[in-house]
């Protein structure tokens, strides 16, 4: 496998399952709540990853586009370029900020104070050691979330399989198109800079498959999880430290760790993937740069404490934003 393939499938399952995967409330909110109809749009959400995923990452590749400001004056024109390429940015830094508040709320309340300024200093931590360091820390958090699935799905005896005459409506399918903007939109801007690197084209389409593969093995344990415990999670925000807690004492800190390091990761891997162009483009310094995108990301995760329902309006924005890169790139159709 080329030396590129490898970072690029990790990066982009890890930055497509989030941040805050393992709380499992996106799930549960996309998928679990229709049952097989649920499972099914994991399944089309994971090739719609895969697919997305390796028309975008290998055009990109050709055309040696680097940033999302790049691909949107080849996409759009030199007119959009800019004003897009804003908009996107600031869109990936609310949506993480937010995420990082309703974290930092359900997570551990008595440490929520201390949450974001944990996170921001193993974010730094990863940035300042730059991209091997990053893949390796995100490669090292999947491996022990996988194991994680695997010991709490190993203790269930059994998982249901709902009907499909449950929950047979359209909705299922929306939130299945949403969910995969708003993540494909996510796992491509991490992923980007990697993808102008490769040898070859072929590591690229490599890089992104795998990593969409990886995606629909967590998301699919995951739903089994769910599926199992519905009962006992299916009105919690946080649904996998639900049934944590009710495994083993101390669940609740477990999962607070294991998210804390993986969701310090993909801060990292976001934020160097946004600023290293921008850093490169402008001539800028990193270290400014990075700093005010986390004073950024900082002032989004105090607004989900003001304003309650801007997480669900951001994240909005963000995943209308997905489907229009998406749908721009389908109807442009660039050779």
């Amino acid at each position: 496998m080329d030396k590129v393939a490898w970072p690029i499938a990790v990066l982009f399952a890890g930055s497509a399952l989030g941040g805050f995967y393992l709380g499992g409330y996106e799930w549960l909110r996309f998928f679990t709540y229709f049952g097989s109809w649920g499972t099914i749009g994991i399944a089309l959400a994971a090739l719609g990853l895969g697919w997305f995923g390796v028309q975008l990452l290998t055009f990109c590749h050709r055309k040696q586009i680097r940033s999302l400001y790049e691909l949107y004056y080849v996409l759009c024109g030199e007119a959009f370029a800019s004003s897009l390429s804003v908009i996107t940015h600031i869109l990936l830094l609310g949506y993480t900020g937010v995420m990082l508040g309703q974290q930092a709320d359900y997570l551990l309340e008595e440490l929520s104070p201390l949450w974001f300024i944990l996170l921001t200093i193993a974010a730094i931590f990863f940035i300042i050691n730059r991209w091997r360091w990053i893949v390796t820390a995100t490669a090292i958090s999947l491996s022990i979330g996988l194991l994680l699935f695997g010991l709490i799905f190993s203790a269930q005896s059994h998982v249901p399989i709902p009907s499909l005459g449950y929950q047979m409506n359209v909705n299922w399918l929306i939130h299945a198109v949403f969910f995969l903007a708003l993540h494909f939109l996510i796992g491509f801007a991490t992923t980007l800079p990697l993808a102008a690197r490769a040898s070859h084209e072929g590591a690229v389409r490599m890089g992104a498959i795998i990593g969409a593969g990886i995606f629909l093995l967590f998301t699919m344990l995951g739903q089994a999880i769910l599926l199992a415990h519905w009962h006992d999670a299916h009105a919690s925000v946080l649904p996998i430290k639900q049934i944590l807690v009710q495994m083993m004492p101390g669940g609740d800190w477990l999962l607070a760790i294991l998210s804390f390091v993986h969701g310090g990761v993909i801060v990292a891997a976001l934020l160097y993937s946004l600023s290293h162009p921008i850093a490169t483009r402008q001539h800028l310094q990193m270290l400014p740069l990075i700093v005010a995108m986390l004073l950024t990301v900082f002032v989004f995760s105090l607004l989900t404490l003001v304003v309650p329902w801007s997480m669900s309006a951001i994240a909005s924005a963000a995943t209308y934003c997905g489907m229009f890169l998406m749908g721009w790139y389908v109807w442009k159709q660039p050779n």
